[in-house]
């Protein structure tokens, strides 16, 4: 009887085992998971003109608070990353990625708040690197872009350029 019951209990402990084994890495997944309307790459606050959708290889559908973040998350993963839609800067509607045209590294960052950060006793360094930097906005049409550029400076790029060597693996067809 006594055999029975310890074999009884070495396996519910080994099914409890195997299903917490299974089940951890969900619950740490949701338990960390930035609060809606903020990146799961960078998990600053996602911000209406920026916004962009991509698939990462093996994964499902993700919102990222920038087209720079996402790429750099595709860098860090080796994972291949399709851009699905981005968000028009001037107007902060959804366009299809390849109808866009994109101003790489201008003087605008929405990601960013400041060039420079301010340490606990006061001192201030330059930013070195950012995950979020250069910036890559898109623009519904060539003359918006074109007008902003004039404006912020940065490079006028198409999706393949702005996206080309950034990501390991290749782009995906958005």
């Amino acid at each position: 009887m006594k055999n029975r019951c310890g074999i009884w209990i070495i396996g519910i402990l080994l099914i409890v085992g195997v299903a917490g084994g299974v089940a951890a890495p969900r619950v740490r997944h949701w338990w960390t998971a930035p609060p809606a309307g903020y990146c799961p790459f960078c998990h600053r606050h996602e911000h209406k003109e920026s916004v962009v959708k991509i698939r990462a290889e093996g994964e499902e559908v993700s919102e990222a608070c920038c087209l720079a973040c996402a790429l750099t998350y595709g860098r860090q993963t080796s994972k291949a990353i399709t851009v699905i839609s981005v968000t028009d800067h001037n107007s902060g509607q959804a366009i299809d990625p390849n109808g866009a045209t994109f101003v790489v590294g201008s003087d605008v960052s929405p990601c960013l708040h400041a060039d420079r950060l301010v340490g606990a006793e006061g001192e201030t360094s330059a930013v070195q690197w950012d995950r979020c930097l250069p910036s890559i906005l898109a623009f519904a049409t060539r003359q918006a872009a074109e007008t902003f550029h004039a404006q912020h400076g940065g490079r006028l790029q198409s999706l393949r350029e702005a996206t080309g060597a950034a990501v390991v693996g290749g782009l995906g067809k958005g």
